[in-house]
């Protein structure tokens, strides 16, 4: 977040180890501050109380910063399932099971995690909007410091409403005496979102300065709001939300995919919304372990992996779609995926891959083609794998695994395997072209050329081809759908879109994990209540009023 973010860190050392009474406290040695020049002069913070703290405008904005931390914890601690890609069909978990399989009992820890996250995020934003009014500050500032926490506040509760459908609604900080609040409707849920983001977005500032790179702006809100309206199915309204975020904001599609996904791509035009990170201990993001592999200079653990069905997704370079029927080996005779000795053919292995949708040798490495790992040396992906050659790149899974080349770094400029400082995208412009195609296709009875427009926008910055004319909208729909996995895989949105569109079960379900020679590794499992999360079991049993999710009973 330019020298707003860099600053904190440098600052952090010197902050004090123990904050008590309120929570924001908690995570004020995090605190995203606005600028260097009087830390170090502060007074103690020892013994800070809620009646000591909302006094200034420095306040004000280290209560808000601990919101974008709130997200961050929230980021860091899914990173590790290829941010949920793993529990859909385009990626698997190397390791964990758990959702992957069907076998998630409703009082893990995983969900408890993130409901903690969420409804910690609600009452500092809460707290935040009940004291910065009485604060004696800049109105700009105060005007977009209650933005923010509005933001965040419908941010938080979007993911809430995602992920468990309908839960109680809080607008002030609460008492633990309070708590106890029973489930709202996910329509009410909807609609405070919707009016939190709105809000936001008439307070909020469509750009900053370099100093504050990384906040949040109207375009954000806007985005999510009609995020909101696409998610409640209110395809009008959603529609008319993107395309003024479309219209009126400075967001332009970056000319480079790949570089979206590197340091090199950090606050590049493209991103309306995302999660910040510097190359500092506890300050970065564990995309090289988990996404890296053992050729990185991290040496990554491919914890997170492309499946077969997302590398067989991506389509020819003329747009027709890729057919293992429809393909020959070097010798003009018929490929079978299942065969290991099919895959130790290096021409016909390499033929696979040419001529190939550009984004994919954009997000995975393939066999036969390069990685730029360890000491800036260029490996090559020899298929099968050869250990012993130090020019050969090895992955850690070495049968027959495609990795993710998205988000991972190249050359030995970052060693902190763990404190990457790479920022991850959570909306950028091409998913919101995308979601307006979605939306606008989903209103009409037919798309028109506005969502033709969306589509092959998001198709021309890799240079695919348009998409053919006078498609019907059920066929749109699925083209918009394959162009979503493709455009957006590895970043997590996958989850949420086929539990959305209601068809997670049919992808993932019994279907089984495989290498790409179609040795299987384990079986998937999507029962028909996995479409929601269950309410933690933690939860209800310290509120009674919560009732649980049908199946996790």
């Amino acid at each position: 977040m330019g020298s707003w973010f860099k600053c904190n860190i440098l600052r952090r050392k010197a902050m004090i180890k123990k904050f008590n009474k309120i929570i924001i406290a908690s995570s004020l040695a995090l605190a995203l501050l606005s600028s260097c020049s009087d830390f170090l002069d502060r007074n103690s913070l020892v013994g800070l109380s809620e009646e000591s703290f909302w006094k200034s405008e420095q306040d004000a904005v280290m209560g808000v910063n601990t919101l974008y931390h709130a997200n961050r914890e929230f980021t860091n601690s899914i990173v590790i399932y290829g941010m949920m890609d793993d529990f859909t069909d385009i990626s698997y978990q190397s390791f964990a099971t758990g959702l992957t399989t069907g076998v998630f009992p409703a009082n893990a820890g995983f969900y408890l995690t993130s409901w903690g996250i969420f409804f910690k995020g609600v009452y500092r934003a809460n707290t935040a909007l009940k004291n910065i009014p009485a604060i004696t500050m800049s109105e700009a500032i105060k005007r977009r410091s209650m933005g923010e926490a509005k933001f965040f506040r419908g941010y938080f509760y979007f993911k809430l409403w995602d992920y468990f459908g309908g839960v109680p609604l809080y607008d002030s900080p609460i008492n633990v005496d309070e708590s106890y609040e029973p489930r709202n409707t996910e329509k009410e849920v909807y609609e405070f979102i919707v009016k939190d983001m709105t809000e936001a977005y008439e307070a909020l500032p469509d750009t900053y300065d370099a100093s504050n790179k990384g906040r949040v702006t109207k375009w954000a809100a806007l985005a999510m709001r009609g995020k909101a309206h696409l998610w409640a199915k209110e395809y009008a309204k959603a529609a008319a939300d993107f395309k003024e975020l479309m219209d009126k904001s400075d967001r332009k599609l970056l000319a480079d995919f790949h570089t979206l996904f590197r340091v090199a791509g950090n606050n590049n035009s493209e991103v309306i919304f995302d999660v910040q990170y510097i190359a500092e201990q506890g300050h970065g993001i564990a995309t090289d372990r988990n996404y890296g592999n053992a050729r990185g200079a991290t040496t990554g653990s491919q914890r997170t992996r492309p499946t077969p069905q997302l590398v067989n997704a991506f389509d020819m370079e003329d747009g027709t779609a890729f057919d293992f029927a429809n393909y020959t080996n070097a010798k003009g005779e018929p490929f079978n995926p299942n065969s290991v000795e099919d895959w130790k053919d290096e021409v016909s292995v390499r033929k696979l891959f040419e001529k190939r949708d550009p984004r994919l040798q954009q997000s995975v490495v393939v066999p036969w083609s390069t990685f730029v790992g360890r000491g800036g040396v260029t490996y090559l992906y020899k298929f099968p794998v050869a250990n012993t050659d130090p020019n050969a790149y090895v992955p850690v899974w070495t049968n027959g695994s495609y990795a993710w080349r998205k988000f991972v770094e190249t050359g030995s400029v970052y060693t902190l395997q763990d404190n990457m400082p790479q920022n991850f995208p959570l909306i950028r412009l091409a998913d919101v072209l995308l979601m307006y195609a979605e939306a606008k296709n989903e209103a009409l009875g037919a798309p028109d050329q506005t969502v033709y427009d969306a589509v092959n926008a998001v198709r021309k910055r890799v240079k695919m081809p348009d998409l053919p004319a006078g498609l019907s909208k059920e066929i749109m729909r699925e083209k918009i759908r394959h162009e979503r996995m493709v455009e957006l895989a590895g970043e997590g949105q996958r989850y949420s879109d086929i539990r959305r569109w209601k068809i997670a079960k049919d992808v993932v379900d019994k279907v089984w994990m495989t290498d790409f020679n179609g040795t299987q590794i384990r079986q998937r499992g999507f029962p028909d209540h996995y479409y929601l999360w269950p309410i933690p079991q933690a939860e209800r049993d310290v509120n009674p009023n919560l009732t649980q999710n049908p199946g996790w009973e």
